[in-house]
Protein backbone atom coordinates (compact mmCIF):
# COMPACT_ATOMS: atom_id res chain seq x y z
CA UNK A 1 0.00 0.00 0.00
CA UNK A 2 1.41 3.29 -1.08
CA UNK A 3 0.46 6.45 0.83
CA UNK A 4 0.62 9.97 -0.39
CA UNK A 5 3.85 11.71 0.73
CA UNK A 6 1.99 14.40 2.68
CA UNK A 7 0.36 11.74 4.89
CA UNK A 8 3.34 9.47 5.59
CA UNK A 9 4.52 11.40 8.66
CA UNK A 10 2.73 13.21 11.47
CA UNK A 11 1.46 16.54 10.38
CA UNK A 12 2.86 19.69 11.91
CA UNK A 13 -0.40 20.37 13.78
CA UNK A 14 -0.31 16.99 15.52
CA UNK A 15 3.33 17.48 16.49
CA UNK A 16 2.48 20.85 17.94
CA UNK A 17 -0.43 19.43 19.91
CA UNK A 18 1.82 16.71 21.37
CA UNK A 19 4.61 19.15 22.27
CA UNK A 20 2.47 21.96 23.71
CA UNK A 21 1.96 20.46 27.21
CA UNK A 22 5.66 19.59 27.50
CA UNK A 23 6.66 23.10 26.43
CA UNK A 24 4.22 24.66 28.87
CA UNK A 25 5.60 22.63 31.77
CA UNK A 26 9.20 23.55 30.82
CA UNK A 27 8.40 27.26 30.62
CA UNK A 28 6.62 27.19 34.00
CA UNK A 29 9.56 25.40 35.60
CA UNK A 30 12.01 27.93 34.19
CA UNK A 31 9.92 30.86 35.39
CA UNK A 32 9.52 29.37 38.85
CA UNK A 33 13.23 28.63 39.25
CA UNK A 34 14.46 31.98 37.94
CA UNK A 35 12.08 34.20 39.91
CA UNK A 36 13.64 36.77 42.20
CA UNK A 37 11.66 38.12 45.15
CA UNK A 38 10.69 41.75 44.76
CA UNK A 39 11.91 43.81 47.71
CA UNK A 40 9.30 45.85 49.59
CA UNK A 41 9.17 49.59 49.17
CA UNK A 42 11.39 51.43 51.57
CA UNK A 43 10.36 54.74 53.05
CA UNK A 44 12.74 57.56 52.27
CA UNK A 45 14.82 58.42 55.31
CA UNK A 46 13.51 62.02 55.30
CA UNK A 47 9.84 60.98 55.22
CA UNK A 48 7.64 61.79 58.18
CA UNK A 49 6.14 58.88 60.10
CA UNK A 50 2.44 58.20 59.70
CA UNK A 51 -0.03 60.40 61.52
CA UNK A 52 -3.70 60.23 62.48
CA UNK A 53 -6.61 61.99 60.76
CA UNK A 54 -9.76 63.73 61.97
CA UNK A 55 -12.47 65.25 59.78
CA UNK A 56 -14.98 67.84 60.88
CA UNK A 57 -16.01 71.50 60.77
CA UNK A 58 -13.91 74.43 61.97
CA UNK A 59 -15.62 76.12 64.91
CA UNK A 60 -12.90 78.59 65.89
CA UNK A 61 -9.49 79.80 64.69
CA UNK A 62 -7.57 81.27 67.64
CA UNK A 63 -3.93 82.26 66.88
CA UNK A 64 -1.72 79.19 66.53
CA UNK A 65 -4.62 76.76 66.90
CA UNK A 66 -7.58 75.29 65.09
CA UNK A 67 -10.68 73.92 66.79
CA UNK A 68 -12.60 71.26 64.86
CA UNK A 69 -16.04 69.94 65.79
CA UNK A 70 -16.57 66.32 64.86
CA UNK A 71 -19.97 64.64 64.63
CA UNK A 72 -20.12 60.85 64.60
CA UNK A 73 -23.45 59.07 64.19
CA UNK A 74 -24.54 57.51 67.46
CA UNK A 75 -22.01 59.44 69.56
CA UNK A 76 -22.04 62.91 71.09
CA UNK A 77 -20.26 65.70 69.22
CA UNK A 78 -16.66 66.28 70.22
CA UNK A 79 -14.40 69.28 69.77
CA UNK A 80 -10.72 68.74 69.06
CA UNK A 81 -8.07 71.45 69.39
CA UNK A 82 -4.93 71.22 67.29
CA UNK A 83 -1.78 73.30 67.56
CA UNK A 84 -0.44 74.85 64.36
CA UNK A 85 3.25 75.63 63.88
CA UNK A 86 5.56 76.56 61.00
CA UNK A 87 5.64 72.96 59.77
CA UNK A 88 1.84 72.74 59.38
CA UNK A 89 0.87 72.48 55.71
CA UNK A 90 -2.48 74.04 54.85
CA UNK A 91 -4.26 73.19 51.59
CA UNK A 92 -7.00 75.74 50.98
CA UNK A 93 -8.23 78.77 52.89
CA UNK A 94 -9.01 78.37 56.60
CA UNK A 95 -12.29 79.95 57.67
CA UNK A 96 -15.00 79.27 60.23
CA UNK A 97 -17.60 76.60 59.33
CA UNK A 98 -15.34 75.10 56.64
CA UNK A 99 -15.10 71.32 56.38
CA UNK A 100 -11.54 70.12 56.99
CA UNK A 101 -9.46 67.00 57.39
CA UNK A 102 -6.62 67.39 59.87
CA UNK A 103 -3.62 65.09 59.94
CA UNK A 104 -1.97 65.32 63.35
CA UNK A 105 0.69 63.85 65.59
CA UNK A 106 0.06 63.54 69.33
CA UNK A 107 2.78 65.19 71.46
CA UNK A 108 3.26 66.09 75.11
CA UNK A 109 2.06 69.67 74.45
CA UNK A 110 -1.05 68.48 72.62
CA UNK A 111 -2.05 67.33 69.15
CA UNK A 112 0.07 69.13 66.53
CA UNK A 113 -1.52 69.56 63.09
CA UNK A 114 0.86 68.36 60.39
CA UNK A 115 -1.49 68.79 57.44
CA UNK A 116 -4.85 70.54 57.08
CA UNK A 117 -6.97 69.99 53.98
CA UNK A 118 -9.88 72.38 53.49
CA UNK A 119 -12.71 70.77 51.55
CA UNK A 120 -14.25 72.90 48.85
CA UNK A 121 -17.92 73.66 49.42
CA UNK A 122 -19.89 72.72 46.32
CA UNK A 123 -23.04 74.77 46.34
CA UNK A 124 -25.70 73.80 43.83
CA UNK A 125 -27.63 76.68 42.37
CA UNK A 126 -30.70 76.04 40.26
Amino acid sequence: MKLNRAFRYCSWVLTTLKMWPIGTVLVCMLLASSGHPIPGQEQPSGAEPNYEFVSGTITDLPPGRIIVSRFVLGKPAEERTFLMNGDTKVEGKLRAKARVTVGFKPTDEGDVAVRIIVRSSQSKTK
